[in-house]
């Protein structure tokens, strides 16, 4: 299942260091960011969106 999450102070910095963090999380098939519209997709079939909406939020990276 592929989930888009709005990076809420988007910089190239902060969707870096969320990209980084999600390929290192066990689960993630693919992350893929989008800068013009501020978002950050993954692909995880073994993940829910809570999940992954979590380890965005411990990396230091505001998302909703």
């Amino acid at each position: 299942m592929t989930y888009t999450f709005d990076l809420t102070d988007y910089s190239d910095t902060s969707a870096s260091v969320a990209q980084s963090a999600l390929r290192g999380l066990g689960g993630v098939d693919s992350v893929d960011v989008d800068r013009v519209a501020e978002t950050i997709s993954v692909n995880s079939t073994t993940l829910s969106y809570g999940e992954i909406l979590n380890a965005i939020r411990q990396a230091g990276v505001p998302a909703k």
